[in-house]
């Protein structure tokens, strides 16, 4: 069973939906929980937070390859999801000196309750419980697209938040380019184009994330419906930079160190329609993490 006093998911959509301001400074549980561990073991806590939240920040950019030279603006609410499973609740760990240095097994920051490590005399150690109590990992984003000046599009993002109570201060920046091909050959069965994005994200005081993928994708439209698919490069990385809570006079209370998401290919594959100014789509993307996106748009 899973303890009550954990993030739910609306929490948790809260802290990574659309908003519109930013700030910093805020205190909360996430990064609180976070600041109980050394830097041996916040890895392991955070590596499937960083798993989910890289696809899903990696995810939805674009739902067909033909860029033809016409004007296109469109603002997206793009939605992704990663299924949370066992195997991202918990990770193997090693106790802090003086305990005995054999790894035990504790829970992720997707997890349940934090193992207890007894030593000599009775002296207990006990680890960080989970905070995000959910079956799948949701992230929500605005996009919008200009283009397509010389077959190429420009895709923004943006969002801020202010903490408050269990919600720290979030900020996401995002830019992306996508260049059509299929000018470049003749006659050809589909559209191709390639891809490359950038973001950044701020989470808190502590956390810096940087995403960067480049995608090759093709698309065959019908009508008012399109078949997309590609392939895409990704690498997903988070800097920590904290100091232990409660361990200020203690040696190695200073925790700064940067680590990379698993996930580094994928494919992906998808449906759209383009209902005059709606457009909606939906893929889903295979690779070490799998990714649910779907989209609804607005614009020419």
């Amino acid at each position: 069973m899973k303890i009550s006093n954990r993030l739910s998911l609306s929490t948790l959509i809260c802290i990574l939906v659309v908003c519109m301001s930013t700030s910093a400074n805020a205190q909360n549980q996430f990064e609180d929980a976070i600041e109980q561990f050394e830097s041996e073991s916040v890895t392991g806590y955070l590596q499937p937070f960083l798993n989910g939240f890289g696809a899903n920040l990696n995810s939805g950019f674009a739902g067909t390859a033909k860029l033809e030279n016409e004007l296109v603006i469109r603002l997206e609410a793009v939605g992704m999801a990663t299924l949370i499973g066992g195997a991202e609740e918990t990770f193997k760990a090693i106790p802090p000196a003086p305990f005995n240095q054999q790894k035990v097994e504790t829970a992720t920051i997707f997890g349940d309750q934090g193992a207890t490590v007894t030593g000599a005399e009775g002296i207990q150690y006990k680890y960080q419980n989970g905070v995000f109590d959910l079956d799948y990992f949701p992230l929500a984003v605005p996009q919008l697209t200009i283009g397509n000046y010389y077959h190429t599009q420009v895709k923004l993002r943006y969002f801020g938040y202010t903490g408050q109570d269990d919600v720290p201060d979030i900020q996401l920046l995002g830019f992306g380019i996508q260049h059509g091909l299929t000018q470049y050959f003749g006659q050809l069965p589909l559209d191709l184009s390639v891809a490359l994005f950038y973001q950044q994200f701020k989470i808190g005081d502590i956390i810096e994330s940087d995403a960067f993928a480049i995608a090759g994708m093709g698309s065959k439209e019908f009508g008012i419906l399109t078949i997309y698919g590609g392939v895409q490069y990704e690498k997903t990385q988070m800097d920590l930079n904290y100091t232990r809570s409660g361990s200020s006079d203690i040696e190695n209370s200073q925790v700064d160190l940067t680590f990379d998401a698993e996930n580094s290919i994928r494919g992906y594959a998808g449906l759209g329609l383009d209902l005059s100014i709606v457009h909606i789509r939906t893929d889903i993307n295979i690779g070490n993490v799998s990714v649910l996106s779907a989209s609804i748009g607005f614009g020419i």
